[in-house]
């Protein structure tokens, strides 16, 4: 409920051992060593993911700033030095400083409050101090002190790329202002400039990608979070030095494993605003909501005004549609399934299905790409004479594309399909079978998968396929293919 809020709170961790020797602690608190190697994993990656990708995203947005000043040197070339300037120089001084941030300063934050760095923090800071921990690892204070001064390094990273968003939406709209004034402006100009744009969005979006891995804890956090939650100093620290504490300092009754679970405090909120506000009544603070909500309205009314007027609206609204498949890691673009495809016995071949385990990668949201393992079941030769057996394998490889809405059919729900595909259809006896090719049927299969809701994490499909390769078949197969499958979302 906190994200887009924007607050400024200075971390106070040099108080952390102050407050701890005030009150006097259990007589033991048992870290796993685990706990400490699973957050150093998961904030180091995450800091080597921003640090690259900011590093890249400068990059690119350098060398399209650059293509555009080299053009506009052509029609007006005392505007494009006063404009651009030192492109380049710019842009990496910007990718220096990003890559020269460490966690030995506490910087002063501004930005969204993210929930699981303040419990992190938080939890962190208070083990450093404390001295009766029963661990297995015998440097355990070196490595705390590691620990938060990189979780610390993370989130001025962080806010260092919150403001080179900032700088790159300005300066996006100190070109789009200059190159207004043109009329006669190449084609090629328009082109660099939106893919600068292009840049500058997805630069915005890998940003909240971090911060949504940011905010889903493990289960080893929250564990250690619970078991010190039953300590009174753990709370006490956490309800003065938090930054959510900082930001509501009447929140006596803080519980950080309400905040890394992304609940934080929203009683905290409301009781905050009733008494900053005196509204007790439940009526008043409905009251309060629909203001915020008219207010929200005119402000969406001015902005399209605004636009109309040729305005610049919001910098943070691309002027394309925007897919941000771009911005995920690849193992969230990845698609596990299972697909089906059932055949009659005929003179050769006993009743058979294929069961095939498929991977397929998104590339963008109206794509995939994937390959698949099959292996082939034989059920005998007909209700009588059933019999299970093994009957070979095969390899897949398959792209889908979304279609646009036709016949009626929901957005998104047909995808044209095609794929390649080489099966033995004999039970494999030795590897030698891999490497005579001529052994296997080669299929080339094109077709229309329909693809639906089957569960909540479960998607179906249906697919008929024609294969212009069936007549090449030794024993011959029939030229369409039903199959049915099934995905993880």
């Amino acid at each position: 409920m906190f994200r887009g809020i924007s607050l400024v709170c200075v971390i106070l961790l040099p108080f952390f051992t102050r407050s701890l020797g005030q009150d006097s602690l259990p007589p033991a608190i048992y870290l796993p060593d685990k706990y400490l190697t699973a957050v150093d994993k998961k904030v180091q990656n995450l800091d080597e993911q921003l640090t690259k990708q900011t590093d890249a995203y400068l990059n690119a947005l350098a060398k399209k700033e650059e293509k555009i000043r080299a053009k506009l040197l052509k029609l007006d070339s005392s505007k494009a030095a006063q404009v651009f300037g030192e492109t380049k120089k710019t842009y990496d001084q910007l990718s220096q400083k990003f890559n020269a941030i460490n966690g030995k300063t506490n910087a002063v934050f501004s930005g969204d409050y993210l929930p699981y760095l303040d419990s992190l923090q938080g939890t962190l800071g208070f083990l450093r101090n404390a001295k009766n921990i029963i661990t297995k690892s015998k440097d355990i204070q070196q490595r705390l002190d590691k620990s938060l001064e990189q979780v610390k390094q993370l989130q001025n990273k962080l806010q260092k790329a919150e403001e080179i968003k900032a700088y790159v939406n300005q300066r996006q709209e100190q070109l789009k202002r200059l190159l207004a004034n043109y009329t006669n402006l190449p084609r090629s100009v328009g082109k660099y400039f939106g893919k600068y744009q292009r840049q500058a969005y997805f630069y915005g979006q890998q940003i909240k990608e971090y911060k949504d891995a940011l905010n889903d804890p493990d289960k080893l956090l929250k564990k250690v979070l619970a078991t010190l939650q039953t300590i009174p100093t753990f709370k006490k620290f956490m309800s003065r030095y938090s930054m959510l504490a900082m930001l509501f300092p009447t929140a006596d009754n803080y519980d950080p494993t309400q905040v890394v679970q992304g609940l934080s405090g929203r009683q905290q909120v409301m009781s905050f605003i009733q008494g900053q506000t005196g509204m007790s009544n439940t009526n008043n603070l409905s009251a309060v909501q629909q203001n915020v909500g008219s207010a929200q309205s005119q402000v969406n009314e001015l902005r399209n005004r605004a636009n109309q007027e040729g305005g610049s609206g919001d910098l943070a609204m691309p002027d394309f549609k925007p897919d941000d498949m771009r911005t995920k890691s690849i193992l969230k673009n990845l698609e596990y399934g299972t697909s089906f495809q059932s055949q009659r016995a005929t003179n050769f071949f006993p009743a058979m299905s294929d069961v095939g385990f498929t991977l397929g990668y998104k590339p963008m949201k109206k794509s995939v790409i994937g390959i698949a393992i099959v292996g082939k079941i034989g059920w005998g030769e007909g209700w009588k004479h059933i019999k299970v057996t093994y009957q070979g394998v095969g390899f897949r490889f398959f792209s889908d594309w979304k279609v646009p809405p036709i016949w009626g059919s929901k957005e998104g729900s047909l995808w044209l399909t095609a794929g390649a595909e080489m099966d033995y259809r004999k039970p494999v006896e030795s590897l030698s079978v891999f490497k005579n090719y001529d052994l296997w049927t080669k299929s080339a299969l094109v077709g229309i998968t329909k693809k639906f809701k089957a569960g909540k994490k479960v998607n179906g499909s249906m697919a008929v396929l024609f294969d212009f390769l069936y007549q090449q078949h030794i024993p011959r197969t029939q030229p369409l293919v039903f199959r049915v499958g099934y995905t993880l979302n």
